[in-house]
């Protein structure tokens, strides 16, 4: 450091270059002139707006399809609590049947006419029809016959609503109407498949679980309604050729060969279906109402045969359920039916 006369001399900093206040904007300028004028500045901005303006449309839309689902889940919730709420007013207790019944009358109110729930709901209501009181009963049917009629007057080829049509005339004791309606289910059911239908195989097991329903409930109306026992027992035969494994055909022949006065014809009838119940899940509701007719038979035809039911042994050649179609908690008749299906109404149900 130098040294002046007065001492050491400070140190002088050079002075800081002064900015130039520029305005905005400024720095897309050259010599030439504006670069926001360019296509390329426009293109990358049309580009920025255009992202920008999906992410907004998706932030949107999740968060309007979240507050839909909340909303819809909202509603079930309080649809449940009012029907729990009217049960326990009314000293009833609420079943699934009667859960899905109501069910299915919410849905009709926003989807007023729709085949597959007329469909489902009048099967519904023909179930519960067994199980309630006749007041009660005779309502549920007169239902149910309406959501059939309906249903068949836009699908005059729905052979599934023939067959519920049938089970609904078997209930109210109307045979001609029955045998009618179980008629042209099954003629429906008969028709040919093209083989070059992509579905033929869910067709041709659908047809073929509709040709069992409808030989079942025509042999039912044959024996309990007109007696002529007979053309019943063809029927049955004709049900378990298709479907070795069905517990109601059983449970019905062997019914019928008790009014024929062939014992041993009914009692192995009854047997057999006693070894399909014994395949089902242990206390399901199949089961248990299988057991229940097999033991009242036994009760008449062979008392010493009950012994053999509370045995842990393994039951010899039992019947293998071979029906194909998916099968459901819901109980038609005596055994398990599927979802898709009208089993016939049994008058002798417990």
């Amino acid at each position: 450091m130098s040294r002046g006369p007065r001492g050491p001399r400070k140190r002088t900093r050079p002075a800081k270059p002064q900015r130039v206040a520029r305005p905005v904007g400024a720095e897309f300028e050259d010599e030439e002139g504006d670069l926001r004028d360019t296509p390329e500045y426009r293109r990358r901005q049309s580009i920025i707006r255009v992202g920008t303006g999906i992410l907004l449309f998706a932030f949107l839309s999740t968060s309007g399809i979240t507050c839909v689902a909340s909303n819809m889940g909202d509603t079930e919730a309080a649809r449940q609590q009012q029907v729990q709420t009217d049960a326990a007013a009314n000293a009833t207790t609420v079943s699934p049947l009667n859960s899905e019944i109501a069910r299915y009358q919410d849905e009709l109110k926003s989807k007023p006419g729709d085949p597959e729930t007329q469909r489902l709901l009048a099967q519904c209501l023909l179930l519960r029809s067994k199980a309630a009181d006749p007041a009660a009963a005779a309502k549920d049917l007169e239902e149910a016959r309406a959501h059939f009629e309906a249903l068949l007057k836009t699908e005059p080829e729905n052979m599934q609503a023939w067959v519920g049509l049938g089970n609904v005339n078997a209930s109210q004791k109307a045979a001609p109407k029955a045998l009618e309606a179980y008629n042209k289910g099954m003629d429906l059911a008969k028709r040919p498949i093209d083989e070059k239908d992509p579905a033929k195989d869910s067709k041709q097991s659908e047809a073929e679980q509709v040709q069992l329903e409808a030989h079942i409930g025509l042999a039912q109306v044959r024996f309990e309604l007109e007696k002529k026992y007979e053309e019943a027992l063809a029927d049955l035969d004709a049900a378990l050729k298709l479907n070795p494994g069905s517990a109601d055909a059983y449970l019905l022949r062997g019914r019928l060969q008790m009014a024929r006065k062939q014992p041993e014809a009914a009692r192995r009838d009854f047997g057999l279906a006693k070894d399909i119940a014994l395949q089902l899940p242990p206390g399901s509701p199949d089961q248990n109402n299988i057991l229940s007719q097999y033991m009242a038979a036994m009760r008449i035809l062979d008392p010493k045969a009950l012994e053999a039911l509370a045995s842990p042994a393994p039951m010899s050649s039992p019947v293998p359920v071979t029906s194909e179609t998916p099968m459901t908690p819901t109980t038609v008749g005596n055994s398990t039916s599927p979802a898709n299906s009208t089993a016939p109404v049994n008058s002798t149900n417990p």
